[in-house]
């Protein structure tokens, strides 16, 4: 037997002990064990995870393996801002809080994760997330998944072991039961005074002895009054991110400030590189032609109607001004040069547009979509430094204009554009990546991207501090990357939630109009004959009530591009969720939790997403109102 054919095999052998192990100790495996769903309404609480080499020992890193943002990680952690971007040791415990909730008869913390080159659900459940999960729950909540011919980009459904307190344990003072991974040299002794528990209390929530100890890594429940206040972090010799991507891509480029230093030495220090820019670009420049005499990093883009901008160029082409006050909203920042943004995209050319309000541009030989703002661009950047998820569109780096009148917001480059064009017309033949063959959107690519935006929305409602509303969905506002993966952007008005948990209704409402607009391929509003007026989500009321006829009335009410691609009850039931979201009663409106729950499921092949597929389909108000109640995790 091959060496590499043998280590898997044991390897495959030892999961497989660990998992009859845990189960026979009551553990997770079986969905009746601790982790049994017990308490279906969710609840806030944490799982401890350690830092551990090479690639997770600072929280940016580690922020993005949870989706959760590294602001609420340090607030946890007693972290200061400055902390943020520090190199931590490795195998220090670390409080990461997550949502838990149920998915079926066990309680999970689903989380959204991107493969990367080389991942396995082996190497994810053991490595990646440190045995908070197993394989075999990964493959079962992604059955479409090859598990070790996973392909990059793909995003899967991580769950991760938790549970909520009962109403019993409420009574007895637990505010929270907390993820623990318990490693060969705890004890009970050890793990409740880290965790300032009760080893008798530890006991009982993991009906284990008092005197328990294990050779193997088991996920055990610690019950705690209030959170633990673990020890203080220690931190490398150096502060670096751990991350070599961002290092490679902008090398040279990057301004920081030394954990001391003050305000103005991070804008002498930029006031710098800036000199050294220009410098470097008019050396490599001077024997060339003028660099306006062809697109030298521009593809010719379509116009798409929109007035020239020259006027907004000579605007905003007088030279550079670094505001310090809007610094501290950027996470990692990149100061790039006005005249490196403006060489860039042809001083604002028609060329180089994309869109209503982008231009393409390639800066350090990457290409990003900058975004000229003017006025105060502070409240965006401070809701970009908040967020940091798989499906909201990233912020790269910033570019202050002349005077601080304009800003350039510098974002990473969507390279199939915004999902309006693909929906209300042919693909824009300019975009370098549209292919000729391809003039519509597949029902599976309809159906990635209502998800997509589902757990973007979803992380901004539940996972921020505080919860925030985007304020804008809508497709011009949706991105879709070469594999047509969508990013939600455009974060100009988005707000804060604060104690008005309702506040977020309003993107649900705008979600649903999205999925009536992915079914039907119109606009959510459109001009009829007789300067009629028509909306989509009364059509879609008119069309699910239509009774023995409601099946044809849909089909002829669903985008002919489709043609039969897609299955009558999985139409039926995207259209019930959009009539759901679509409700006039925000009340009545579910969360985004249960949509990103049923969408989830109905993404899967058959026989996992047949079971969902009647879920929103509406055929009585009983049904509507039993969808709004669906423990959706």
């Amino acid at each position: 037997m091959e060496p590499r054919r043998f280590l898997c095999c044991c390897l495959v052998a030892v999961l497989a002990v660990a998992s009859r192990r845990c189960d026979a100790q009551g553990g997770a495996g079986n969905g009746t064990g601790r982790f049994a769903c017990v308490v279906p309404a969710p609840c806030d609480t944490f799982v401890l995870y350690r830092t551990q080499s090479p690639g997770s020992l600072d929280l940016g890193a580690i922020s993005d393996l949870f989706g959760v943002s590294r602001a609420m990680i340090a607030a946890a952690n007693n972290l200061s801002l400055i902390d943020e971007d520090a190199a931590l040791l490795p195998d220090q415990p670390l409080l990461v809080p997550v949502r838990c909730g149920c998915t079926g008869n066990r309680s999970f913390v689903n989380v959204t994760y991107p493969i990367h080159s080389g991942d396995t659900f082996y190497a994810l459940a053991l490595t990646g997330y440190e045995n908070l999960t197993t394989p075999d729950v990964i493959q079962e909540l992604n059955p479409q998944a090859v598990f070790n011919k996973l392909n990059v980009s793909q995003l899967v459904t991580v769950p991760l072991f938790c549970r909520c307190p009962t109403p019993a344990e409420r009574s007895a003072g637990v505010l929270q039961q907390i993820t623990y991974m318990w490693r060969p040299v705890d004890t009970m002794s050890r793990v409740s005074k880290l965790m300032g528990s009760d080893a008798s209390a530890i006991a009982a929530a993991n009906n284990v002895s008092a005197d328990f100890t294990s050779t193997t890594m088991l996920p055990m429940l610690i019950p705690v009054a209030r959170p633990p206040v673990l020890p203080p972090l220690r931190y490398g010799p150096s502060a670096t991110t751990g991350d070599p991507g961002a290092t490679k891509r902008f090398s040279g480029a990057t301004v920081a400030a030394s954990i001391a230093g003050s305000l103005v030495a991070v804008a002498a220090l930029c006031v710098a590189i800036f000199g050294y820019r220009r410098y470097r670009r008019k050396k490599a420049t001077v024997h060339s032609a003028s660099r306006f005499a062809s697109p030298r990093f521009c593809f010719n883009q379509n116009a798409y109607g929109i007035q020239s901008s020259s006027s907004i160029a000579r605007m905003i082409n007088g030279g550079d001004k670094l505001l310090t006050s809007v610094s501290q909203f950027i996470d990692k920042p990149v100061i790039f040069g006005t005249a490196e943004i403006m060489e860039a995209t042809m001083n604002l050319d028609e060329r180089c547009r994309i869109g209503s309000s982008y231009y393409r541009a390639k800066l350090e030989g990457e290409v990003f979509a900058v975004k000229p703002a003017k006025g105060d661009v502070s409240a965006e950047l401070r809701m970009m430094q908040m967020v940091n998820h798989a499906n909201l569109i990233r912020l790269a780096g910033i570019s202050i204009g002349a005077d601080g009148d304009y800003t350039f917001l510098v974002y990473e480059f969507a390279e199939k554009g915004s999902l309006d064009k693909w929906l209300y017309q042919k693909p824009p033949s300019s975009l370098p990546s549209s292919s000729s063959s391809v003039d519509t959107l597949s029902w599976n690519q309809r159906l990635g991207i209502a998800l997509d935006v589902a757990n973007g929305l979803l992380y901004m409602h539940e996972h921020t501090q505080p919860s925030m509303v985007h304020g804008d969905v809508r497709a011009r506002n949706i991105l879709l990357t070469a594999d047509f993966r969508a990013r939600i952007s455009n974060f100009s008005v988005a707000t804060p939630a604060m104690a008005d948990a309702a506040a977020t209704s309003s993107d649900v409402f705008a979600f649903g109009l999205l999925v009536l607009e992915l079914l039907s391929g119109r606009t959510a509003m459109e001009a009829r004959v007789g300067a009629e007026i028509g909306m989509l989500w009364r059509d879609i009321r008119a069309v699910l009530e239509a009774g023995d006829k409601r099946d044809a009335k849909l089909r002829k009410w669903m985008d002919p591009a489709l043609g039969d691609e897609y299955y009558l009850d999985a139409a039926l039931s995207l259209a019930g969720m959009a009539r759901a979201c679509t409700e006039e009663d925000a009340a009545r409106r579910p969360k985004m939790a249960d949509v990103v729950f049923s969408l989830s499921m109905l993404v899967q092949p058959l026989p996992v997403g047949d079971a969902f597929e009647k879920l929103w389909q509406p055929s009585s108000e009983e049904n509507i109102r039993i969808v709004n109640e669906v423990a959706a995790r």
